[in-house]
């Protein structure tokens, strides 16, 4: 994605979904989300003018973004509490 603020929210509402749907409670949601958002900028401010890639991984156990940060990626992840 290009270095743009509004695909970096977009990132975030995707991570927002992801945790939604595996149940994550929803503090954990928002700061998930909230956390996606702050790498994906920092990433653009990095490297401005980079097309970036930003991973959204889903496992049995957690969730996983990975934001490419030029030579360097800044990795995330979270605990996915299983449906009562």
């Amino acid at each position: 994605m290009d270095s743009d603020p509004r695909l970096a929210a977009a990132a975030g509402g995707a991570v927002r979904f992801l945790a939604e749907m595996a149940g994550m409670p929803e503090d954990v949601c928002r700061e998930f989300q909230e956390a996606t958002v702050r790498a994906c900028l920092d990433a653009f401010r990095a490297h401005d003018g980079d097309a970036h890639t930003v991973e959204f991984l889903v496992f049995r156990d957690r969730l996983e973004v990975t934001v490419d940060a030029g030579s360097s990626a800044i990795r995330l992840a979270r605990s996915v509490v299983p449906h009562g």
